[in-house]
């Protein structure tokens, strides 16, 4: 009798690279526009409904230089959330869910590890836009990636 061997085709590291970017970038684009989202709700939270004004050049400037704190700030978070994930992908392809948690809980570790490593004022919010962002790019690549392993 012989024995087969049924071998399966798993991806190599380098393969893998391409969603490692895709949801890395869509984690840090989401957490961008999440904060800003916040940012222009909290400066005109103050004005009545009527009274909304167009943007100046300074509010722009201003939401520019927001958009590429946020993005640096969640570069890290996102991208060993990604990474983790893609792996936990890799192993278990069944539990999308638990790979979207275990990226939204290394975003947050990391975000917080980075926050007092930085010495930084603690602000929640932005630490759960990266957490919820990183879930989300998590679930969105990883479904595609099965897509894309079952065609």
């Amino acid at each position: 009798m012989q024995h087969r061997q049924i071998h399966t085709h798993h991806p190599s590291a380098l393969a893998r690279l391409p969603a490692i970017m895709l949801q890395t970038l869509s984690s840090v684009i989401i957490t961008a526009l999440f904060c800003t989202i916040l940012f222009y709700w909290r400066a005109n939270s103050e004005l009545p409904l009527m009274q909304i004004s167009l943007l100046n050049f300074n509010d722009i400037k201003l939401i520019l230089v927001l958009i590429c704190g946020c993005m640096l700030f969640a570069l890290v978070p996102s991208l060993l959330a990604a990474v983790f994930c893609s792996y936990f992908v890799w192993r278990l392809p069944r539990f999308l869910l638990s790979a979207a948690a275990a990226a939204a809980i290394i975003a947050f570790s990391v975000a917080l590890l980075q926050n007092w490593l930085f010495s930084w004022p603690l602000d929640w919010i932005p630490i759960l836009f990266n957490a919820l962002a990183a879930a989300i790019s998590a679930l969105c690549v990883s479904r595609l990636q099965q897509q894309a392993q079952k065609k």
